[in-house]
């Protein structure tokens, strides 16, 4: 291709869209630790897209009594 743009155009084909797990591995480990509330921690996350993504995946497990909470910055799982 040629170059003296400043850019070049390589053909390639677009890579198959893989779906993260993440959010509904942290849905699932909370269903199974039995707890009543839990903090969700350390997962390097901004919490605007930590609390959208864990409620997709606890909509989407059908678990309707599962809540995401953000209380001063940080994000909790709780059951009714």
């Amino acid at each position: 291709m040629a170059r003296n743009r400043g850019f070049s155009l390589v053909p390639k084909s677009v890579p198959i869209r893989q779906r993260t797990n993440f959010y509904q591995e942290i849905i699932s480990a909370f269903i199974e630790s039995g707890e009543k509330s839990v903090l969700v921690d350390g997962t390097e996350r901004k919490p605007a897209t930590l609390i959208q993504g864990l409620r997709k995946a606890a909509e989407a497990s059908g678990r309707a009594d599962i809540k995401v909470v953000q209380r001063l910055g940080d994000t909790y799982l709780t059951t009714d």
